[in-house]
């Protein structure tokens, strides 16, 4: 597994650093409303929009998923309970088997021939 991630990574960390080197130069960012305006090299404003939307995404999704990880987590402790109360009347279960006698006879005075 770890050498199935370094053979996807390494790839794209070339990639990156091809796309970085091959766009260096300056693009003025003008930051609309606002009377201000800013020179940043091309790779660090594509990367820098690449990586906020990933963390965005990622965000989105653990928030999407959490709801649904609270849920699984009350559904174990709820079965861990139902295993448990099983557990433990089947214990108590045990005990009332022991001590239950056996049947006596139901008519002694009649036995059968032992001949």
């Amino acid at each position: 597994m770890k050498f199935l991630s370094w053979l996807i990574f390494l790839p794209f960390a070339l990639v990156v650093v091809i796309f970085a080197v091959s766009n260096r130069g300056p693009i003025a960012v003008d930051f609309w409303p606002l009377p201000f305006s800013q020179d940043v090299p091309l790779y660090l404003l594509s990367l820098g929009t690449l990586a906020f939307g990933f963390f965005f995404g990622a965000l989105l999704t653990w928030m999407s998923v959490a709801k649904w990880k609270v849920i699984a987590i009350s559904r174990k402790k709820d079965t861990q309970y139902a295993e448990a109360e099983i557990a433990r009347l089947n214990d108590k279960l045990k005990q009332q088997e022991k001590k239950v006698t056996p049947p006596q006879e139901v008519l002694p005075a009649v036995q059968p021939d032992k001949t």
